[in-house]
């Protein structure tokens, strides 16, 4: 929700701070709703590189609630998930 509030510095370096201290759950989306009613995407590269450095080992909740077939959304976003944590 951050990066639909405030800029991609700002909420990126919210996810480093926030998973240097996160062990158990976190929930991931692919994009979200602006403040202007526009989508905001997230870069889970860069994201799932945040998780990678800091070694975070809980779950990961998925949730597709965007544009299109929310079963191909959600099977896109475990797929990305799987390329960018392997």
């Amino acid at each position: 929700n951050t990066l639909a509030h405030f800029d991609y510095d700002h909420a990126y370096r919210g996810l480093d701070a926030m998973f240097a201290k996160a062990y158990s759950i976190c929930h991931v989306k692919e994009m979200e709703v602006g403040r202007d009613g526009k989508l905001v995407h997230v870069d889970l590269e860069r994201t799932f590189g945040i998780l990678k450095r800091h070694a975070y080992q809980g779950y990961l909740s998925m949730e597709w609630d965007s544009p299109g077939d929310p079963y191909a959304g959600t099977r896109d976003l475990i797929d990305k998930t799987v390329k960018y944590l392997s």
